[in-house]
């Protein structure tokens, strides 16, 4: 297959969705397909505005590039990660004679974004600007118009159904994997009591209960740390927690390579990740794999877990419910060490060379499907 794919976000190895698309990319190309893949810096509009309108900018922009690009060269298939391909596939959809199926790869699906940061804005205490529109109504024209849609997780899949987006057949779930240096490691499970945390410092991962809960069970707990990392390098814990705890908080603002995340893990007992929204929830599977204890919502890969078998799956969003689930393990090591043990053994099985296979076949039959119709 001759696959056209843009991206709306950076193709950035050491970041979570830029990480995801090199890997399918690099897994296709490896099985003889041509992928030509472009990242956001080739059709950016405006370059002054930086991050201004940078939606709008964006859908605009994807369309002229993509325009660009089949008037020097045919494709089988073309791929969109990013909802701001709504304009593009609005255009080339109404072209019926086209061969090439247009396909929605979610990284996750920005109207249930949307649906779960304004259910839970009054947890975050963080409320949208009067000019950060809601977008949904146009973001689900690439949903409804595409040829098919892939997501993540389950969790994003049954979001697509009930909206009624495509059909069961064209709502295809191919769940993230794992580098192979995370795959199989030797754990030491027994470990000192250490809570972490990993992520941008955003209201959408519920920091605001984060910074709650931790300090709770950091004055309850006198011997408890507290790691804090990829919040950025402008955060200092002194800026986000009371002064009697900081001494007992360690950050480290980026981590660019898997070897020291792998480091930094292992170093972790307990992982908190109180997530208001994820699609997936890369964090959640590294710290598995690396045989932390992970505390977190019924979100994304989460929300197909057992909980307090596989994960402890927190029983609300916002505090207390993350200090409760949280300070459970913290009591009953037996219980921290079964869990610890099954998500490391849970999360074995998610490899990229079976994530591409499947992404294949599933690109192969909608391209037969769509020449079918001609």
């Amino acid at each position: 297959m001759r696959i056209l794919s843009i991206s709306n976000c950076p193709l950035v190895e050491w970041q979570g969705s830029g990480n995801v698309i090199l890997n399918f990319t690099r897994g296709l190309r490896k099985r003889g397909h041509e992928v030509d893949l472009f990242g956001p810096e080739n059709f950016r509009l405006i370059k002054a505005l930086e991050n201004r309108g940078k939606r709008y900018r964006q859908s605009v922009g994807m369309l002229l590039f993509v325009l660009r690009q089949l008037k020097s060269k045919d494709y089988d298939l073309i791929e969109f990660y990013g909802a701001e391909s709504w304009l593009a596939i609005s255009f080339l959809s109404m072209h019926k004679n086209r061969r090439y199926p247009l396909i929605v790869h979610s990284n996750g699906l920005e109207t249930h974004v949307e649906e779960a940061e304004k259910k839970h804005s009054g947890l975050s205490g963080e409320r949208k600007k009067w000019y950060q529109l809601d977008l949904g109504f146009l973001f689900e024209r690439a949903f409804r118009l595409c040829d098919g849609i892939v997501v993540v997780s389950e969790f994003d899949r049954g979001y697509a159904l009930s909206h009624r987006y495509k059909d069961q057949g064209h709502v295809v779930t191919i769940e993230n994997c794992l580098p192979e240096s995370f795959l199989g490691l030797p754990i030491e499970f027994n470990r000192r009591q250490v809570i972490g945390y990993c992520g941008s410092w955003i209201s959408r991962k519920d920091i605001k209960c984060l910074q709650e809960d931790a300090v709770r069970l950091l004055r309850e707990f006198p011997g408890l740390a507290f790691k804090i990392m990829g919040p950025g390098n402008d955060f200092k814990a002194g800026d986000h927690f009371p002064e009697d705890v900081c001494s007992r908080i360690e950050v480290t603002p980026v981590i660019k390579e898997k070897e020291d995340m792998i480091r930094a893990y292992r170093n972790i007992s307990i992982l908190l990740f109180p997530s208001i929204y994820e699609s997936f929830g890369l964090v959640t599977v590294e710290a598995m794999a690396c045989g932390c204890a992970v505390v977190t919502t019924k979100t994304g890969f989460a929300a197909g877990v057992e909980n307090r078998k596989e994960a402890m799956i927190m029983e609300g969003f916002g505090s207390p419910f993350l200090y409760n689930a949280a300070r459970e393990l913290l009591l009953d090591e037996a219980l921290r060490l079964r869990i610890a043990r099954a998500g490391y053994n849970l999360v074995q099985s998610l490899r990229w060379e079976q994530a591409v296979g499947r992404l294949e076949s599933t690109y192969q039959s909608w391209l037969k499907e769509r020449i079918q119709k001609e």
